[in-house]
């Protein structure tokens, strides 16, 4: 019977070829969609799971509020982790981790190589006892315990070493510090939110030797018994942390307490500034979203061909009844076809995707391989999922066909019926509802990308280098400095401590005499006088930074102050009147001498905050060079020859500010990228079911095609009397998909910004009118 019903259905594929290549090529272009986005997804999820321990890993991050402002960070102090496990049995290990590479990236030397590197992280011993990363030598328990001691992964030996074996070999770091290579583990997996190329020892640093409260730089990732109350320990935790810290907590409503994140929830559901490996928990919904509306989308083009094409099959199902023939096996006759085209759809799936791929990949940045998807457990999976999808994309038809009374069917009374009609224009509308709906976002989300990289951000980013500073770099900055300016190839050059693109430093001021000892917080970092100038900041108020300034700092230790409007405001001071007045800066004396425009610091996803600049000359840690116009190529050259010649100790590397600003943004235009390519494909995919149906309704209106053309009608008036239906149905489409469209984007994608594009009427427009053009181009083309 299975294989008669298996017969019967190639016949029929054979039969209607063109329908069935419609059904199998949508399917198969929904199936692919699906495949590519259910590997990004589960690799999403997966993040940090690999850990053996995984479920009981959480890692402790700050959040503390002075002066009537409140502040989370995924950092804390040195003090924590001591603290905590010999005062709660229910921490039953945990390690501090430290990247400061990751601002100023280290010189690593070995022999006559020179790298500069920005993943050499410091680790306490207990990492390989926390985290199940691959070790390939050393003992884990014995890893990490002695000073200037560092294990390095696989590519970074290879990169040293080539094959040689590494252990006892020595690294010198940032041309002072010798470390003895002691272990060498596998390369950090790409769902590892710690990403490192270098792990040395925790007790290499000063700050392994002291427990402080107020000095939180580190990561510490805490291993809990398990059934312990998280909650709990947060609480406990707390109540011990506002008795250590009694004496500096003074403030009404200031505090500082410790939040519990699970390891795993880390990557998508973080509420703090986090590194740019950090994702967002929302992409999942929309990209899980978009992948089961294509799969609906392309299912839905088999019902509507299927029921279109009732009535050809009506006379079948009548003779078949005659001669006996059983509803139920004449239900799966039907079912078995579906399977069949799904199947056929499937195979044509995987073969997409892996051509697809590599494209995949690089919208994605990610780097999947084939065995992603072609393996066992996955291609089983997708095997199940489509059997069920030809039975569910087939009940309907089944159903409907297998119902035909033989009477009527042989009278040949049934073409008049309507049965399906109804439908097949609800799911049409369905299908350019969700086609309007992709194409609108995906115009917004262009348009709040190209706001982003096109907004005003109070200063200028275009043609400037950020190269690392070091001592030794900055022994000789002053010769590097008048070496560029005389060769004619830069306009500006300043230093600071981080690039303006994003700042993090977080410090407290408060003005003498103020209410507060804490003071407020604010971000903070320091520059030279020609750090504004070269990013063209505007000063509101007072004056730049002098050579006197920094002076006074270095002799008298009295510094000078440059806050932002918004610093200002929150001190409840107006810019004019603020120059001259006296202020703390954790611990630096000194006055406000000038006020700068607000600029964007951080992410458009944050509302600018309270910013100071002050003149630290021990705390820079980039030089910033604004190219003059022209051969950039030839002035980097320049460049190379003279950091070489005057800075020889370190290799030559530096990073656009532009490029740094946009990979603030990398998720967004990675989005961009892939959901215009995707609401193209569903747009096709719902363009293949349409093409189909106005095919069949001109094979149907043969006859009367005939008569009219006879009778003078026009090619024109034919070809509209065919596709108005499916212009009237696209129209209903369009005015549902459109608000629901625009209630989605306002709602939950712009959401998310605090400075934003409107959405507008023309984004809709261009759907809308695109939706139309889409269905007279194909629906048209096909009629003729």
């Amino acid at each position: 019977m299975i294989r008669n019903y298996i017969l019967i259905g190639l016949r029929s594929i054979r039969k209607h070829f063109t329908y069935s290549m419609i059904n199998v090529i949508g399917l198969g272009l929904g199936l692919s969609i699906c495949i590519l986005l259910v590997i990004w997804i589960k690799h999403e999820l997966s993040y940090d799971r690999f850990n053996d321990k995984a479920d009981r890993i959480y890692r402790a991050s700050l959040e503390y509020s002075f002066g009537g402002q409140t502040a989370k960070t995924s950092v804390s102090p040195t003090a924590l982790l001591p603290v905590i496990k010999k005062n709660f049995a229910e921490v039953e290990n945990g390690v501090r981790l430290y990247n400061p590479s990751s601002w100023n990236p280290f010189i690593v030397r070995t022999n006559d190589k020179v790298f500069q590197e920005t993943k050499v992280f410091y680790a306490d011993s207990t990492f390989f006892q926390i985290f199940s990363y691959q070790l390939l030598k050393g003992d884990p328990n014995k890893l990490l315990q002695l000073p200037r001691s560092v294990v390095l992964t696989q590519s970074m030996a290879k990169k040293y070493f080539g094959d040689d074996d590494v252990i006892g070999k020595v690294l010198q770091i940032n041309n002072k510090d010798n470390y003895t290579i002691t272990g060498l583990m596998a390369d950090a997996p790409s769902n590892s939110l710690i990403q490192f190329d270098f792990i040395a020892s925790f007790a290499s640093l000063d700050a392994a030797k002291q427990q402080i409260w107020w000095s939180a730089n580190y990561e510490t990732y805490l291993l809990l018994n398990e059934k312990t109350d998280v909650k709990a320990l947060a609480d406990k935790t707390n109540d011990l942390v506002a008795k250590e810290l009694a004496s500096e907590l003074t403030g009404a409503g200031d505090y500082v307490k410790y939040n519990f994140m699970p390891l795993t929830d880390i990557y998508l559901k973080s509420d703090m500034n986090e590194s740019s490996l950090v994702s967002d928990i929302q992409y999942i919904y929309i990209f899980g979203a978009i992948a089961l509306m294509v799969l609906i989308i392309a299912s839905i083009n088999y019902v509507n061909l299927a029921t279109a094409k009732a009535a050809d099959r009506a006379k079948e199902v009548g003779i078949r009844k005659v001669v006996g023939a059983l509803r139920n096996q004449l239900f799966f006759q039907f079912i078995g076809e579906s399977v069949i085209i799904t199947l056929l759809a499937l195979m044509f799936a995987f073969v997409f995707s892996s051509l697809a791929l590599p494209l995949f990949n690089e919208l994605t940045g990610k780097q999947f391989l084939i065995t992603s998807f072609f393996n066992l457990p996955f291609m089983a999976i997708s095997l199940v999922a489509t059997l069920a999808l030809g039975i569910g994309a087939g009940f309907y038809p089944a159903v409907a066909m297998t119902g035909f009374k033989p009477v009527s069917v042989l009278k040949g009374s049934f073409k008049s019926s309507s049965r399906g009609v109804w439908l097949r224009k609800s799911l049409v509308v369905f299908q350019f509802g969700v086609s309007i709906i992709l194409i609108v976002g995906t115009i917004v989300i262009v348009k709040q990308v190209d706001f982003i990289q096109s907004k005003k951000l109070g200063f200028e980013k275009e043609n400037i280098l950020a190269i690392p500073l070091d001592t030794k770099t900055e022994a000789v900055y002053n010769q590097l400095k008048s070496e560029i300016i005389r060769k004619g190839l830069a306009t500006e050059i300043g230093r600071s401590t981080e690039s303006p693109t994003n700042i993090n430093g977080g410090y407290s001021i408060n003005i003498d005499g103020g209410a507060s000892e804490q003071g407020m917080i604010v971000t903070a970092m320091s520059v030279d006088k020609d750090f504004i100038s070269a990013f063209a900041m505007e000063i509101k108020e007072g004056r730049n930074f002098t050579e006197t300034d920094f002076v006074k700092a270095k002799a008298d230790t009295v510094y000078s102050f440059i806050l932002n409007e918004a610093a200002c405001k929150q001190l409840s001071l107006n810019p004019e009147k603020a120059i001259g007045t006296k202020v703390h800066l954790n611990g630096r004396k000194g006055e406000i001498t000038g006020v700068v425009g607000d600029f964007h610091f951080k992410s458009l996803h944050e509302k600018i905050t309270p910013l100071v600049l002050f003149n630290d000359e021990s705390q820079y840690s980039y030089i910033f060079v604004k190219l003059k116009p022209g051969n950039i190529q030839t002035s980097l050259a320049e460049l190379r020859t003279t950091f070489t010649t005057l800075a020889s100790h370190r290799p030559f590397e530096y990073k656009f500010v532009d490029e740094q600003f946009n990979a603030l943004y990398a998720n967004e235009l990675r989005i961009t990228k892939i959901s215009s390519i995707f609401a193209f494909l569903t747009v096709i995919i719902a363009c293949l079911g349409l093409v189909g149906l106005v095919a069949y309704t001109a094979s149907q209106k043969i006859k009367e095609i005939g008569i009219r053309k006879v009778l003078g009608a026009s090619a024109t008036g034919i070809v509209f009397l065919i596709i108005k239906d499916f212009i009237k149905l696209v129209s209903i489409a369009i005015l549902i998909g459109l608000p629901v469209a625009y209630y989605l984007m306002e709602h939950f994608w712009l959401n998310d910004f605090v400075y934003r594009t409107s959405i507008g009427v023309w984004p809709l427009i261009i759907a809308a009118f695109s939706c139309m053009i889409i269905t007279f181009a194909s629906a048209g083309y096909q009629a003729i």
